[in-house]
């Protein structure tokens, strides 16, 4: 597993979890307003610089793999900074290494989808195999961003994909429909470990939105906060908001409910 460390001389470490298509480099908004942390950022398998083997159980070893990062660089506990597919990851490292977490960031979660959704889901991932790469990134990224003020994440999503294997593409994509049954038990871990969690995502996140208070009724316990005008990937279109709402979270302080940008 690719990764790298931006080391800010502080006690305390941010571990970053890109999207689906992102790699390092989807955090560049948020590096420099980490200054207070010591930041390491991985590229999942497949992206980036991290290459990916054929296995059914892709999620866990992702997990896994930043584990042994982790352990690599004598790094004890991180707060998480998670982003769309990321949440997945975050959610699954918290469940298997829940002593190395001190808290979570889920941006643009994308878990708890209703029956329409998931139904739609099954549908992306029946026909992953059919539609061409060159059609299917850019349907599949006009279906979660379609907005004129989505345009630049669209972009950039559209962009990094393609520079993505469609082996790798198509195996994520199974990971988000596989890992929705798994939801239950990742919510007990964390209600039982009594483990900070903010869900932040853009109020225009249609795809999502809805799963995103659903969560939060379902985790009492969770900060909550939607950015106004804006989609999916919040951490990009409204990354100053972001940053902001993330940092006060990270030093214990109270986040707002709704924010309006």
């Amino acid at each position: 597993m690719n990764y790298k460390i931006y080391n800010n001389n502080s006690k305390d470490w941010v571990l970053l979890i890109h999207g689906l298509g992102g790699s390092i480099k989807t955090w560049k908004y948020q590096i420099k307003d980490l200054q207070d942390f010591n930041v390491i950022a991985v590229d999942l398998e497949g992206h980036g610089g991290s290459s990916i083997r054929k296995t059914r159980h892709l999620l866990s070893e992702s997990a896994t793999e930043i584990n042994k990062v982790l352990i690599q660089e004598n790094i004890d506990r991180v707060h998480i900074i998670s982003l769309s597919l990321g949440t997945l990851v975050a959610m699954e490292f918290a469940y298997l290494y829940k002593e190395k977490v001190r808290s979570i960031v889920l941006a643009g979660f994308v878990m708890n989808l209703g029956f329409g959704y998931k139904t739609l889901l099954a549908f992306v991932e029946g026909f992953k195999y059919i539609i061409p790469k060159r059609f299917f990134y850019p349907m599949f990224a006009n279906l979660m961003m379609p907005n004129k003020n989505h345009k630049k994440s669209r972009d950039i999503f559209i962009r990094e994909s393609f520079k993505m294997t469609s082996e790798a593409f198509r195996m994520w994509l199974t990971e988000l429909f596989r890992t929705q049954f798994k939801l239950k038990d990742y919510i007990l871990s964390i209600k039982e470990n009594h483990l900070p969690v903010f869900l932040i995502s853009g109020k225009e996140d249609y795809f999502f939105v809805n799963s995103v208070r659903k969560t939060h009724r379902e985790m009492s316990d969770s900060s909550l906060c939607f950015i106004e005008k804006c989609g999916h990937v919040c951490s990009i279109e409204k990354y100053e908001l972001f940053n902001d709402l993330v940092i006060k979270f990270l030093n214990g302080l109270k986040v707002p409910a709704v924010t309006t940008a």
